[in-house]
């Protein structure tokens, strides 16, 4: 029986037609920037490195983003599976999520939902 390819996001560095069935030597190339800096980088910082943006911490799916998805994600993953992915604090993450969150709660479409 032939296996069916799945296809890739577009927006893949490589512009790989399906997903990798191998490390991402672009992601591998990321996650070894990422472990030899010598701190926590800011997102500036972190754009400038080489290799694939869309690289996480997990083997299992080739270390590529989109894999992870296809594969794993049936629910949200939690604050220590993103930080062990994206090679950051928990605290980090919690920091980013209420960011995330104030700057929703600031959006205009929100604060007229909040005025109805």
């Amino acid at each position: 029986m032939k296996s069916k390819k799945r296809k890739m996001d577009a927006r893949c560095p490589r512009r790989l037609e399906n997903l990798p069935c191998e490390f991402c030597p672009l992601a591998v190339l990321r996650l070894k920037a990422l472990r030899n800096s010598d701190k926590e980088l800011s997102e500036d910082e972190e754009s400038k490195l080489p290799g694939c943006p869309w690289s996480i911490n997990h083997q299992m799916s080739n270390y590529c983003f989109f894999n992870y998805v296809a594969d794993y994600l049936h629910e949200p993953p939690s604050d220590k599976e993103i930080a062990h992915m994206n090679n950051l604090s928990i605290e980090t993450v919690k920091d980013m999520t209420e960011q995330a969150i104030e700057k929703i709660r600031q959006m205009k479409i929100i604060k007229d939902l909040e005025d109805e």
